[in-house]
């Protein structure tokens, strides 16, 4: 049984307990229901963690959705960047705040990734899932001096030199699920080399230090533009909009699909009525035509989930993760 499973059993166990004790403290005289805790909230500034680097794709998303959560709730939303370790880092200062609703983490798929993976003692379930609000498929780039027009010319490459193409990643994050997933539909095998954040690992695609590493539209649209890095296929089920004559990896014949998906989440036990305005503001704000063409933009797909299917949505992803890294030897 593996880490995840484990920890899913005892926060199982002591959620039951904690249960019990909370209906015999609702029955206490002078106790005061999660209602009257979520009366006239917001009614101060909002503190938002994003435990990555300031002007990143998950920054700028981040602080676009800030602009029209404001409007709908009528208070300031102030963030704090805390990168390092894949994003593990901010997660786990995050921790420690007060389920109050004045604290949200804004958070994507490297919180399962980086638990299984063995660099985080946490996983989903020690948050409060709110929504799901965008979704950013991972690009394949290369520096424009290389030969390669496509993925088709990466993986016959691999099959005759195993390991003699570099692919960039930030080890137990996202990034580092592109790798394993090409090679776990290819039987091929990168050379999978550590590089910390999307700034760093584009400097080395800019110098050609590092063959491939995956990005979104957001962080390479300026590069591609200055002819410096070229897309050999995109991990989407369609074609982006954004860039048409990007064809898919599934068009290539590898059978992957991946995307930087990014949500919201409170710290475990604030009040589900708290939940519930923050939820339906960001619902607001999903539905926002001028949101919605800021995300188009930047080729960002606005994928609202409330937060039953953002719940659900993230149980489906961490079994998902869980029996790729397995066949990748990369987890027991």
């Amino acid at each position: 049984m593996n880490i995840f499973k484990k920890s899913k059993m005892f926060k199982t166990a002591t959620a039951a307990v904690a249960a019990g004790l909370l209906l015999a403290g609702c029955s206490s005289e002078g106790s005061s229901g999660s209602a009257e805790t979520a009366e006239g909230y917001p009614n101060k500034q909002i503190q938002l963690m994003l435990p990555w680097g300031a002007g990143g794709d998950s920054d700028v998303i981040a602080r676009t959705i800030n602009k029209y959560l404001e409007e709908e709730l009528d208070v300031k939303i102030v963030v704090t960047n805390m990168g390092g370790g894949g994003g593990t880092i901010g997660a786990q200062e995050f921790m420690k705040q007060n389920p109050d609703g004045y604290s949200m983490l804004a958070g994507h798929d490297s919180i399962a990734v980086s638990h299984l993976m063995g660099k985080a003692d946490f996983s989903y379930d020690d948050f409060e899932p709110v929504s799901l609000m965008t979704t950013a498929n991972q690009l394949i780039a290369t520096n424009v001096a290389n030969d390669w027009e496509n993925m088709q010319d990466v993986v016959d490459e691999l099959k005759e030199n195993p390991e003699s193409i570099s692919f960039g990643a930030s080890i137990g994050s996202t990034t580092h699920i592109v790798p394993l997933g090409i090679m776990d539909s290819q039987d091929v095998k990168f050379n999978i080399v550590a590089y910390e954040g999307t700034a760093q690992r584009t400097q080395a695609l800019l110098g050609n230090h590092l063959d491939l590493g995956s990005t979104t539209i957001p962080a390479a649209k300026e590069y591609m533009k200055a002819n410096q890095l070229k897309m050999l296929g995109i991990a989407s089920e369609e074609r982006n909009p954004a860039l048409p004559d990007i064809p898919t990896l599934k068009e290539q014949g590898i059978d992957f699909v991946n995307a930087t998906n990014r949500g919201y989440f409170f710290p475990k036990d604030t009040p589900q009525e708290i939940v519930d305005v923050m939820d339906e503001a960001l619902k607001n704000v999903a539905e926002n035509p001028e949101f919605i063409k800021e995300m188009e933009a930047m080729g960002v797909d606005v994928n609202y989930k409330d937060t039953e299917e953002y719940t659900n949505y993230l149980e489906d992803d961490v079994e998902h993760l869980e029996g790729m890294l397995t066949r990748q030897n990369i987890i027991e």
